[in-house]
């Protein structure tokens, strides 16, 4: 990973400050004391937590999630399991091999996390993140603070949005990216609309701070890859108004993607 310019350093230290751990029997918790007071394994666990009725809604994809109440947070809260996609879930499902704690992927997010609040970016904010041992592997858990009445762009793709929408979806883009915000999973379920239809985006796993590059275009070319998947390819065209619009929002020419 190429080394970030010292004021982004900065401002990664100065996130990971405010964070503290409190250690489990099986692991340890980072947490943000400012959002959650003495976190504990019961945060973390779906089915007590459902059995205690603090879950108002459910998602799946690669990751489960559970929509949860106010109770311990004063704010709604996401709970999200880590599981892995594609031939390795085959293998191991949420299990995932232990390189020490710093490596483990609901600490690394967390941290990531903290560091776009920092620098006022509008991604989902950090609440908790736990991991749990098991011999040479471990499973994980991360908190984070629910988004208001928001909507995914996967959704919204069976609506017509107008083109102010997208020139909004590539301008939030072009902060993440100048900011050397690297998403691993860009793709249309990882871009929500907020109640006023600011934009915002979640699931950072794998994600990454990094020197502006060649990755920025790379990263537009997976939306769009999504979009031709989910709304069909004339939508993801790159000659459409939905993307050129995206383009434009972004600060590229209408016709093709950044280099």
């Amino acid at each position: 990973m190429q080394t970030l310019a010292g004021g982004e350093a900065w401002k990664r230290v100065r996130a990971d400050m405010r964070l503290e751990r409190v250690a489990t029997g099986t692991g340890a918790i980072l947490y943000d004391p400012s959002r959650i007071d003495h976190p504990c394994a019961g945060d973390f666990d779906a089915a007590a937590l459902q059995r205690a009725g603090r879950v108002v809604a459910t998602a799946t994809g690669r990751g489960s999630a559970w929509f949860l109440d106010a109770t311990r947070t004063g704010a709604p809260v996401v709970l999200r399991h880590y599981r892995r996609g594609g031939f390795a879930a085959r293998l191991a499902s949420d299990r995932y091999l232990w390189l020490g704690e710093q490596a483990t992927r609901a600490f690394r997010e967390l941290r990531l996390l903290a560091a776009l609040e920092e620098q006022g970016l509008p991604a989902a904010r950090p609440v908790a993140a736990q991991y749990r041992r098991q011999g040479l592997g471990y499973r994980a858990e991360l908190l984070t603070l629910a988004i208001p009445r928001a909507r995914t762009l996967a959704d919204r793709l069976a609506e017509p949005l107008p083109e102010a929408l997208w020139r909004r979806v590539g301008a939030t883009l072009r902060r993440f990216h100048d900011a050397g915000v690297r998403h691993a999973d860009l793709n249309a379920r990882n871009v929500l609309f907020d109640g006023d239809d600011q934009v915002q985006l979640i699931d950072f796993d794998r994600g990454r701070l990094a020197s502006p590059g060649r990755w920025c275009a790379q990263n537009l070319e997976r939306l769009r890859r999504s979009l031709a998947k989910l709304g069909g390819e004339a939508l993801a065209d790159p000659r459409s108004a939905a993307w050129s619009a995206l383009l434009e929002g972004y600060g590229a020419p209408r016709s093709a993607p950044p280099r």
